[in-house]
């Protein structure tokens, strides 16, 4: 059985530098697609990447995501001016928080704050609608994830051989100290 020299592991610069890689891959196929929209840019000049550092004082990071306007997941679901999705449906309408009376009458009747946000009223059922969704983030999240998860398996996989290597001299008979 051969072991794996500790030079030939992944540092957690290139673990790093991997992660790095990845979001702007996302975000560049993210913005590609906002790109061949008639929007005024906003969203995909907005649009950036966020890597989280451990808060021990790890070397490698220990999160990423993505940080954008607000509208930018009404734009995903094609919600918003006017429109509501409701069982996956786009439709005229709008929240229930927004009609005062219906807010004070759900009040009355001890409804949470919580789920009045939450409900959905239905203007019209039959409208044209001018909307569509824009699944501009999830869809390349989804298709590179494989290789994020690659990437995450190989480094902490990597680590946790690194742990074994530090111990291995313990757990044999033959003691292999000072060599590599």
């Amino acid at each position: 059985m051969a072991i794996i020299e500790e030079n030939r592991l992944m540092s957690p610069a290139e673990y790093n530098k991997g992660v790095e890689n990845w979001t702007h891959k996302v975000r560049g196929i993210s913005i590609n697609i906002l790109h061949r929209t008639h929007a005024s840019g906003k969203l995909r000049r907005g649009l950036q990447a966020r890597l989280l550092n451990d808060r021990e004082g790890g070397p490698a990071y220990v999160g990423l995501g993505f940080r954008f306007e607000r509208y930018g997941a009404y734009r995903e679901y094609g919600a918003g001016r006017g429109y509501i999705v409701k069982d996956g449906i786009i439709m005229k309408g709008h929240s229930a928080w927004s009609d005062k009376k219906k807010r004070q009458e759900l009040r009355s009747l001890r409804v949470s704050e919580y789920r009045i946000r939450r409900m959905r009223t239905i203007d019209e059922h039959y409208a044209v609608i001018r909307r569509t969704p824009l699944p501009w983030l999830d869809p390349p999240i989804v298709e590179n994830i494989e290789s994020l998860a690659d990437l995450s398996g190989e480094y902490y996989g990597d680590q946790a051989l690194k742990k074994v290597l530090q111990k291995f001299d313990k757990i044999t008979i033959e003691k292999r100290y000072g060599k590599k």
